[in-house]
Order: structure tokens, then C-alpha cells, then sequence
């Protein structure tokens, strides 16, 4: 059985079921003011190449700390199975027009109004939250995450089970470790 390829497998599938548990990412990062993690919906997933999407705001705290360090944690834990996966890379906006408007077609027109705001993400709101459309795809930001290892943990009375993944850039696979959970 080749546990790497069943959680890329798992991943790819919380991409397009809204209601799985992975879908819900908590998303990990570092400035020089100390670690920050928020909740970011998993976009997409490419498994031949071990990369995850997500979309944000360029004007987003994520942004700033991206600036600090790419490096990134995510978590994710599904409460039905009691498995838990944290992954470690490097994430970082694409810049490809061709690319990031494919993605901005996807987002339908009431979600765009998340990138509309005239404040940035975590302002204050004063008198209110003022809305400019004309300046929503200029904020809109895809950000794609490069893994690097993985740690799974499934959590059962009979025994817990954990295996440690480091990608090998040699051959583009996952070498696999049991670990002690």
C-alpha cells in the first residue's frame, strides 16, 4: 500500500467535496512577529507534482508574512477517521495572468466581493465595509504550496499509526518513515 499516493488521493478528492474535512486547511506561517495560522479553503491539488492551491487577497496578512519566509505549515484533521496530516513546504503567488484569471473565472460573482473591500483584510471597519468592484481581480491572489514532507497520524484505540514522508526531488516520489506516534 502506498500511504503517500492515498493522501495526495484524499487531498485531490477535498477539492471538489465541500464537505470534506480536508477542504478546511489551517494555514501556518512566520514573520518576525511570531507564528500566525488561519482557516483557507483547499482550491486544488496537483499530485503528480506534490502542489496545493489556495486563493487569498494580496493585501492579506499571509502576504506579508510570505514576504518574511515562504515557509508554511498546513494541518488538516478529519474528525470522522481521526487522522490528522500536517505538510511543510513553501508557498507563493502565481504570477501568471493566464493562470490566475482561469482561477478568478471560477469564483462566482458573490464570492468576488471578498476581494473588493477598499480596506485591507483585517482593518478596522469604521464607518463600514466599502466595496469597489473594479479593484476585486487585483486583489485576488492564487497561492500554490510546493510540499516538502508530510506527517500523517491516524489515532485508534487498537494503536495509533504515524509515517513520516520527505519528498525525493531525485525521483519526484515520497520516501516513506514509520514513526512512534
Amino acid at each position: 500500500m502506498n500511504h503517500a499516493v492515498e493522501i495526495w488521493q484524499t487531498l485531490l478528492r477535498a477539492t471538489v467535496d465541500k464537505k470534506h474535512p480536508w477542504r478546511v486547511v489551517s494555514f501556518c506561517t512566520a514573520s518576525a512577529e511570531g507564528p500566525a495560522a488561519r482557516s483557507v479553503i483547499l482550491r486544488g491539488a496537483d499530485v503528480e507534482h506534490k502542489r496545493l492551491v489556495f486563493y487569498t487577497d494580496s493585501r492579506s496578512q499571509k502576504m506579508s508574512h510570505l514576504q518574511h519566509t515562504q515557509a508554511v505549515a498546513l494541518l488538516f484533521w478529519n474528525p470522522r477517521s481521526n487522522e490528522q496530516l500536517r505538510l511543510t513546504g513553501k508557498a507563493y503567488p502565481l504570477t501568471d495572468d493566464t493562470i490566475v484569471n482561469a482561477h478568478w473565472q471560477r469564483i462566482p460573482d458573490y464570492a468576488r466581493k471578498d476581494y473588493a473591500t477598499l480596506s485591507a483584510p483585517g482593518a478596522a471597519t469604521g464607518a463600514g465595509v466599502v466595496h469597489d468592484f473594479s479593484l476585486a481581480r487585483q486583489h485576488f491572489t492564487v497561492l500554490e504550496f510546493q510540499a516538502e514532507h508530510m506527517d500523517w497520524l491516524k489515532l485508534d484505540r487498537e494503536g495509533h499509526q504515524r509515517l513520516g514522508f520527505a519528498l525525493n526531488r531525485q525521483t519526484g516520489t515520497w520516501d516513506e518513515t514509520a514513526l512512534v506516534p
